[in-house]
């Protein structure tokens, strides 16, 4: 299984505006993030829009514009920003099949790939974006 790039750009963005927002009390702007990340600003432009359709970040406009989070990092899940930037956290799509239907109703591995996306969900539901920024004590 692979985490889409979307995610963790996604997740690389808001930590560094939450340490923007948090460390040095400014909004954070999207040249300065593609920057520190290494991310190109077209692509940020997609993930910021999606975390700000749903109020995660608010942006402001202008020279002393940039982005700032609206909530406690504390209060923001990985997997609220796993669902907002990649919709489904799923570690196989059972329904690959044409018609989207099971491809053999007594298939053996369901239940398997059933609990990794329910331990994928615990784990991601229990981590916090403010432990993501403190991971950085860490590297």
């Amino acid at each position: 299984m692979k985490i889409s790039t979307r995610i963790r750009y996604g997740l690389r963005a808001v930590i560094n505006i939450a340490e923007g927002n948090l460390n040095e009390n400014r909004l954070v702007r999207i040249k300065e993030i593609s920057q520190d990340q290494n991310i190109s600003v077209q692509y940020l432009e997609q993930i910021l829009f999606k975390l700000k359709k749903r109020d995660i970040i608010k942006g402001k406009r202008g020279p002393n514009g940039g982005y700032k989070i609206t909530r406690d990092p504390e209060n923001i899940t990985v997997l609220e920003l796993y669902e907002i930037l990649d919709e489904e956290v799923k570690v196989v799509d059972c329904n690959e099949g044409v018609n989207k239907k099971c491809i053999k109703e007594d298939c053996r591995t369901s239940c398997l790939w059933s609990q990794l996306d329910n331990a994928l969900k615990d784990i991601l539901g229990k981590t916090t974006l403010a432990d993501l920024m403190k991971n950085k004590d860490m590297v």
